[in-house]
């Protein structure tokens, strides 16, 4: 065990006799919640009246690039209600988190 008292001592010169301290120290160690990676074809999606590609892009958090490319669109400006469109699928790391709900 580490002594404070000893450690002040050697610095000031209170202490002629030689001794070796020998500190350890542990961190608590945590485990990260598990992760796994997901991925999926990318999924259908109908476009409703009123709707830009940039709604629809926000609705559902994507890039609008993302779907002109996987749509191959030529003019992103021209949708029309009823149109289906292929959205990317989500994809990477999503995090598991274990139940911690204590009994009653």
């Amino acid at each position: 065990m580490f002594s404070l008292a000893a450690a002040a001592a050697s610095f000031v010169g209170g202490d002629d006799s030689a001794s070796t301290t020998t500190t350890s120290t542990s961190a608590p160690t945590t485990v990260p919640a598990s992760t796994t990676t997901t991925s999926a074809p990318p999924s259908d999606y109908t476009v409703m009246p009123g709707e830009s590609l940039f709604s629809i892009a926000q609705k559902f958090n994507l890039d609008m690039q993302e779907i002109i490319d996987i749509n191959k669109l030529d003019d992103p400006d021209k949708l029309d209600a009823g149109d289906v469109l292929k959205l990317p699928s989500a994809t990477g790391f999503v995090a598991v988190i274990p139940n911690t709900t204590a009994k009653p």
